[in-house]
């Protein structure tokens, strides 16, 4: 079954730079994933990280923290897998 859930969808101006998270939250255990941008969102690149939206503060600071050039922290609804 699937429902709509809020998601913090982060986009980046470039591919490289969402590349450079993906990298960043693999090694650091962050939470989230690599996705297209939704149709929803506007963003330099194709690529956007989707996490929870009460990582919020946590994806921000470790971002911000490492150098990464962030476009855009957004919640929208999203759908999911329901188990």
């Amino acid at each position: 079954m699937r429902e709509k859930r809020p998601a913090l969808v982060i986009t980046f101006p470039t591919t490289a730079a969402a590349m450079g998270c993906e990298s960043l939250c693999i090694e650091r255990g962050l939470p989230g994933r690599t996705i297209p941008v939704p149709g929803e969102v506007a963003a330099g690149c194709g690529l956007a990280w989707k996490a929870q939206p009460s990582d919020e503060d946590l994806l921000r600071g470790e971002l911000a923290a490492a150098g990464v050039p962030t476009e855009g922290f957004t919640v929208i609804d999203m759908w999911e897998v329901v188990r």
